[in-house]
């Protein structure tokens, strides 16, 4: 990252929404989805075959070597898990991992909702997240929990993340078998158990960042190994580390509860 990274960054369960300028990148890969939508300038994208557009909006598939090229003003990535409600719907779109000019093609639904201004605030990045998705006909609306298992074990998970998450001491907590609470979580949350999980951590770990905290620190609190635990699991979901953008952007969680 250059200092042209500079901006804000929500951050979610299934998702990540940076806001602000962008700088160039090298070639990488990350496993999430990315909603690529300037405010500005287009954004220069190269995919692994060193082919280069120049893109108002993208969508880049995950796992999909990718770079930015030339820097922007002002734009929006929107990083989406490929395993929860609106990932799954990205999923039909059949990118090519391989063509930036399929990327530039799928996004060109999100050059009709492009806002006036950055999102600054949680409320605005969680409107301008649902607009680009249902600009590309995805449905990215959350189910909301109504068995007494899955609801007890959302309220449990945050208060759980350094100890056992195995999908069977979380089943025996709530009394339920693995393979029913397994279908009940992913059919009512919307996001399988385990990602859910890893996305907790994540989210948790943004905390302590935010915060000030060390890395190690941040790392431990989330249930990681360690920071290289982390900073492995971070870069592989979003292509970059938490050390290349602590301190740099300004990190915004959701409001409590």
């Amino acid at each position: 990252m250059t200092s042209r990274w500079r901006g804000h960054l929500f951050f979610g369960p299934g998702r990540l929404l940076y806001a602000g300028p962008l700088g160039e990148t090298r070639l990488h890969a990350h496993h999430s989805f990315q909603l690529v939508l300037s405010l500005g300038e287009p954004v220069a994208l190269g995919d692994s075959r060193r082919q280069i557009r120049e893109c108002g909006a993208a969508v880049i598939p995950p796992d999909a070597g990718h770079a930015v090229v030339g820097s922007s003003s002002a734009a929006v990535l929107l990083h989406v898990s490929p395993d929860d409600l609106a990932g799954r719907g990205l999923r039909t779109l059949g990118l090519a991992r391989d063509s930036v000019a399929d990327w530039q093609r799928a996004g060109e639904r999100l050059l009709s909702i492009v806002p006036d201004v950055l999102p600054r605030h949680w409320h605005e990045a969680e409107a301008l997240t649902r607009a680009m998705t249902l600009a590309l006909r995805v449905n990215a609306t959350s189910p909301r929990p109504t068995h007494p298992a899955v609801k007890r074990l959302l309220h449990l998970l945050p208060g759980m993340l350094e100890d056992d998450v195995r999908l069977e001491a979380l089943a025996a907590r709530v009394g339920l078998s693995t393979s029913r609470l397994s279908h009940l979580f992913s059919a009512e949350v919307g996001l399988p158990l385990r990602p859910y999980i890893l996305w907790l951590r994540l989210l948790r770990a943004a905390g302590f960042l935010r915060a000030g905290s060390p890395l190690t620190v941040a790392a431990h609190a989330a249930g990681f190994t360690d920071s290289a635990h982390l900073s492995h699991t971070f870069r592989r979901m979003f292509g970059l580390s938490p050390s290349e953008i602590a301190g740099v952007v300004e990190w915004v969680l959701p409001p409590s509860e």
